[in-house]
């Protein structure tokens, strides 16, 4: 018996990941991603197995879900101990990371690397940070119950076709009556495990998987209508098995001699930010391995890469509020963008909702080799510091999560979404720069500290210059080219670890008390390794006489790029064009604005804010009918949005 026992130890312990769309990549030796239904996909998923492979139920999966990956592991792993299943965005805690609270805790962060480990030696036999039982001691682990509002049955009639509840009891009392009692129970109580989540041992999978699946295609083998499903209702045997796994559970429990059972939170991790979200051997354009572990450091960096890739990857970070500018940045950006070059563009968006979402991707789908990602951030920084005096969204802190979420990337372009481009972001995107780790443009109006007193209205910072010298640690060289935010070009090809520097990037932003937040944090932490870009990179649409104290030098550069801008920064409150106050340059942003799904928003805003937004709105109403009589096919869409406008107005 011992024998058997050691055997069975150091055979694999195997918890498979099913992910359908890409993903951050949760890996490891135990956990093993696998593509569902990949025999229907246009591609498969980079780094990971198929469910298409040996004997599989692949092409079910519409209806099947993640059991497709289950059944895979079932009918093909034959060398594991034990087996498992989760999502690629539910997790089960089995380490208790996150102990208490309801069946399904919500995460903000998570970092792969760590979580996989604390998962690894957990399954090796250490307990869990809280005491957690190791693996040995208990038979399989399952999700807590949830409790709802209804019975599970009540639930079910709601909220899918109750002709699938009714044949799979029917099943049950025909083929395995032993389990009636148990299904009944589960029916008529309000708890239910979620998620077709479990870790088995192996005998206890194996009896699982069959009983589990012989009424799964005994329901779907039953000749009743079901081509008018809706495509969720099309998913009907996945939601079945949810509600079966608790029958199994509830079964197994009542026994005169039950298996030893752990119950476990679900880690939800949809608005998680997950580090990283893209790794550099999920890259197909990555030119370096993964840098090995090592404390950030002045010193030696890595040369810069000797090829740039061909895709131009863009971050770019909002919430709601700046989501019709952002979308005018976006529309500027593919207008110039070199149409030979894919464009990936990554979105540090909080909160905003899908529908959103489906009408900014909607607008990028017109240019062909143009992907949006959507990356939640969960209002990471939402207590972070902010002076009375600045914005009151703390989304400019999103950037600091690109070093941990994006390392594979060898260069990423930032731009704010108060930005117009009118030149081509993939030669911002190729600027040489050598082996910097950041490049961008001075903020000349910031320059003029150098040229005397700059009082502030924060009563922490009574004088900007003496700020930049005693709170930054910034020389005169500094001051001259402390760079503005607002375009950043990163090179993280240049950094011995990416993701170890945005550790201390984000915790600096979450204790530390900085004017200009975000800005200030880069050239505190890159002083003297910032390249410049050319200055057209980032001219703003200030008034030729807020650049009065600029230093000379600096203020002809400034001057020189200001009359053939490449891209147009809307920086300062008092002269951003969506106010309803004529401003330098406006023309540019309502240029790229009304060829965007949220033309008629701002213009609506402008109309409820006050009298000269509404005359304001009425001469740009005025310039789209203009407009549409110029360029016929335009009018069509110009009427839709005039007409939403209406109704916004009442």
């Amino acid at each position: 018996m011992r024998e058997i026992t050691l055997m069975l130890s150091a055979m694999p312990k195997t918890l498979y990941l099913a992910y359908h769309r890409p993903a951050p990549l949760i890996s490891s030796e135990a956990l093993r991603p696998i593509h569902v239904g990949r025999a229907l996909a246009a591609m498969p998923l980079p780094g990971m197995i198929g469910d298409d492979t040996g004997d599989h139920v692949s092409g079910q999966n519409p209806a099947l879900c993640e059991l497709s990956a289950l059944y895979w592991a079932w009918k093909n792993d034959h060398a594991s101990s034990w087996i498992g299943l989760m999502h690629y965005r539910r997790l089960l805690d089995l380490t208790d990371w996150m102990p208490g609270g309801p069946a399904e805790r919500r995460v903000q962060m998570l970092e792969v690397a760590p979580w996989c480990a604390r998962i690894e030696g957990w399954l090796a036999g250490q307990d869990g940070p809280s005491g957690a039982a190791a693996l040995e001691a208990c038979d399989l682990v399952v999700p807590r119950l949830h409790v709802m509002g209804q019975s599970v049955a009540q639930n079910y009639r709601h909220a899918h076709q109750p002709q699938d509840w009714e044949i799979a009891r029917e099943v049950i009392a025909h083929d395995h009556s032993g389990w009636l009692g148990a299904f009944d129970a589960v029916a008529a109580a309000p708890r239910v495990r979620l998620g077709n989540m479990m870790l088995m041992r192996r005998p206890l999978f194996e009896a699982y998987c069959s009983w589990l699946f012989d009424i799964l295609f005994k329901v779907a083998a039953r000749d009743v209508p079901r081509a008018h499903y809706s495509p969720a209702q099309a998913r009907y045997l996945g939601f079945l098995a949810e509600r079966l796994l608790t029958v199994y559970v509830h079964g197994l429990m009542t026994e005169a001699n039950p298996p030893r059972l752990r119950e476990v939170s679900i880690l939800n991790l949809s608005r998680a930010v997950i580090c990283p979200w893209l790794a550099p051997e999920t890259h197909p354009e990555a030119l370096s391995d993964q840098p090995p572990e090592q404390t950030i450091e002045r010193g030696p960096r890595p040369a810069a890469p000797a090829r740039l890739p061909r895709t131009v990857s863009v971050a770019f970070a909002a919430d709601r509020a700046y989501l019709p500018h952002t979308a005018a940045m976006l529309r500027s950006l593919m207008d110039h963008a070199d149409p030979s070059r894919p464009l990936a563009l990554y979105f540090l968006h909080d909160d905003i909702a899908p529908q959103d979402l489906a009408l900014l991707d909607e607008m990028i789908a017109t240019r062909p080799r143009t992907r949006l990602i959507p990356i939640d951030t969960a209002g990471v920084f939402d207590a972070s510091y902010r002076s009375a005096s600045r914005s009151p969204s703390n989304a400019t802190y999103n950037r600091f999560l690109l070093f941990s979420l994006l390392p594979g990337l060898p260069r990423l372009v930032y731009l704010d979404g108060d930005v117009i481009l009118r030149h081509d972001v993939c030669a911002l995107h190729d600027a040489e720069i050598g082996a910097a780790p950041l490049a961008g443009v001075p903020d000349w109006i910031m320059t003029r500290t150098l040229t005397g007193p700059v009082p502030t209205a924060d009563p922490e910072v009574p004088e900007l210059g003496a700020y930049q010298r005693d709170r930054l640690g910034l020389g005169p060289e500094d001051q001259a080219g402390y760079v503005n935010a607002g375009v950043l070009l990163f090179q993280f090809a240049a950094l011995s670890d990416p993701q170890a520097l945005g550790r201390q990037l984000i915790a600096e932003a979450r204790t530390g008390r900085y004017l200009f937040r975000d800005q200030d944090i880069l050239n505190r932490t890159f002083r003297s390794e910032i390249a410049p870009l050319d200055a057209r990179w980032n001219v703003f649409n200030s008034p030729q006489a807020a650049y009065g104290r600029v230093p000379q030098s600096l203020h002809a550069r400034a001057m020189a790029a200001r009359r053939d801008p490449w891209a147009i920064h809307y920086a300062d409150r008092d002269n951003k064009p969506w106010t309803g106050r004529a401003v330098p340059m406006a023309e540019a942003y309502w240029q790229a604005l009304i060829r965007t799904p949220f033309y008629a928003e701002v213009l609506a805003g402008l109309s409820a804010a006050s009298p000269a937004g509404g005359a304001l709105g009425r001469r740009l109403v005025a310039a789209g009918r203009s407009l549409g009589d110029r360029v016929p096919p335009l009018k069509r869409p110009l009427l839709r949005i005039y007409g939403g406008l209406r109704r916004l107005r009442g």
